[in-house]
């Protein structure tokens, strides 16, 4: 393949670049000027217009960032964005994917950048100034030069994906040529995170390394105050990195954050779980406060006033459906966000049904009470019915609570509205917020010998469990004490006592009375029993 020069000038080895086990394979759309044309649609005439005035085909216009600051952004007109879409398929055959990069990458996002960070005590953010001006036109030659694409290829291609000498930003080519660049960065950056024990991620011009310990080794001397820092301060190897592949380090975006601060990664609070910055969820509500109390027209012309561009409905929707991306429809702060805004707009609301899984998760909790020393139970919420569970999970007199897994410090205190110790089935009063769970609903048929069903609980639950999902099916249906009970083949371990036990369509039969591995028999009380209870 040969070697390609660099920023500087100075030639590398491609191999350092993308490996050595980089494959050669050339699309057959770049084997040569004709083919590439060919693909394009584009002939000779109009490829010298946009060779010499390509300036001409771009729209510059600013888009608003966070804290009041903007984003330039250089987008191509119709003709060349058609031109720039069809060379970015070819040019993903070319970029083999590294796994510290999630931006610009398919099934990838700050989102997933955030989670390979988990809950580490330690977090470096590093942003690259001037990430797409720094590409130039004669980087991105010489670069596909270097992988075997022809040089007149890659000289046509330089230049249509190139504005004002670097690749703009706004350009669907932009983003993977950007990430071909940055290959080199990313294998040495990985190589000085994994000898400083950290984690190594990029999303586009925003770096993050995180790291259980504190990550001396990125420092010369010693670690910085909590907070931005120069990257002066940062280890000669870092600095060298940088400095070698042709970028800078944005001395006003270099923040270091310990176990004790706020540690973000591209915008992602990741201290306990995924969230978002408290700030962004109030300004929410503040918008959805501001057109339920002016009306939506003086609402709309208050934000206009303030700054905003386009129409309120559509900023909001936008904001919520990025919440929810990162902390799922089943978040309490989500689901009150999108009825409100459902509220407020009702010709396209916000989508709130759940999936089977979502349903599932925010429909079983945990119950847990003094009395048998704060052992554990389950409990779900079913339609009609209310919240539901086994009798011996709340025996006695005693504080009972209930909580959901994904916050067990967010504890609700629940009486015992009807109880029987025979069929061994209790409801439950609360005060719990809708927006804080899902409800199963009760099958319309009895369940048969041999039918399928799966069981839901929390056996033995410590932090971060999730819901225990146990599938099997129906062995036998017996009576005994004259309540219907329903024996099936999965063990139902102690803690799932009180959970649900669903058929195929996700519908309640039975609820889990005592099994496990001590026991001869897994038995659930039918779902006619407590529909007897109920009615009582």
């Amino acid at each position: 393949m040969g070697d390609w020069r660099d920023w500087k000038g100075d030639l590398v080895s491609v191999a350092r670049i993308f490996g050595k086990h980089f494959p050669l394979q050339i699309p057959q759309e770049l084997a040569d000027e004709a083919s590439l044309l060919a693909h394009l649609g584009l002939g000779p005439k109009e490829l010298k217009k946009i060779w010499w005035y390509r300036g001409r085909m771009y729209e510059r216009f600013d888009i608003a960032k966070g804290g009041g600051k903007i984003r330039q952004i250089t987008a191509p007109d119709k003709r060349l964005k058609i031109l720039q879409s069809k060379l970015t398929p070819l040019l993903d055959q070319l970029y083999r994917v590294r796994n510290p990069v999630h931006g610009f990458v398919p099934e990838r996002s700050v989102k997933t950048n955030a989670e390979a960070h988990g809950r580490r005590r330690f977090v470096v953010n590093l942003d690259l100034k001037d990430f797409f001006p720094t590409i130039t036109e004669s980087r991105v030659k010489g670069l596909l030069g270097a992988l075997a694409v022809d040089d007149r290829v890659a000289e046509i291609i330089a230049r249509l994906c190139c504005v004002n000498d670097h690749l703009p930003q706004g350009a669907p080519t932009s983003p993977v040529l950007s990430n071909m660049i940055c290959f080199r960065l990313d294998t040495e950056l990985l190589r000085v995170a994994k000898a400083a024990r950290s984690i190594y991620t990029r999303y586009a011009d925003d770096i993050t390394f995180s790291s259980y310990q504190p990550p001396a080794p990125l420092f010369e001397g010693a670690l910085p105050a909590v907070g931005r820092f120069s990257p002066d301060t940062l280890a000669p190897t870092l600095r060298n990195v940088f400095a070698g592949n042709g970028f800078v380090v944005n001395p006003d975006k270099a923040h270091y954050a310990d176990r004790n601060s706020r540690r973000i990664v591209t915008g992602v609070k990741i201290n306990a779980s995924l969230n978002v910055d408290r700030r962004y969820v109030r300004h929410i509500r503040a918008l959805l406060h501001s057109v339920e109390t002016l009306g939506l027209g003086d609402a709309q012309q208050k934000y206009t006033d303030a700054g905003g561009k386009g129409v309120i409905a559509e900023h909001l929707r936008g904001k919520i459906a990025y919440v929810t991306h990162l902390k799922g429809l089943t978040d309490p702060v989500v689901r009150s966000l999108a009825m409100r805004f459902n509220k407020s707009f009702t010709a396209r609301p916000i989508r709130l049904a759940p999936t089977v899984e979502e349903q599932r998760d925010r429909a079983v909790w945990i119950v847990e009470h003094s009395a048998n020393g704060g052992k554990q139970g389950t409990a779900f919420f079913l339609k009609d019915i209310g919240l539901v569970t086994a009798s011996h999970c709340v025996e006695g007199e005693s504080d009972f609570t209930v909580y959901h897994p994904s916050k067990p410090s967010n504890q609700f205190k629940v009486s015992v509205a009807k109880r029987c110790e025979h069929r061994d089935l209790a409801l439950l009063g609360h005060a719990i917020p809708t927006t804080d769970y899902f409800e199963l609903v009760v099958a319309t048929h009895p369940v048969a010998v041999g039918a399928v069903v799966t069981a839901f609980g929390y056996p033995g639950f410590g932090p971060g469990d999730k819901l225990n999902v146990r599938g099997g099916s129906v062995t036998s249906l017996p009576i005994k004490g004259g309540v219907q009970r329903v024996e099936v083949s999965q063990e139902l371990a102690q803690g799932m006592s009180g959970g649900p036990v669903v058929d195929a369509q996700d519908c309640v039969v039975g609820i889990v009375h005592k099994g496990g591995p001590e026991e001869a028999r897994q038995l659930a009380v039918a779902i006619s029993a407590l529909q007897d209870l109920a009615a009582e």
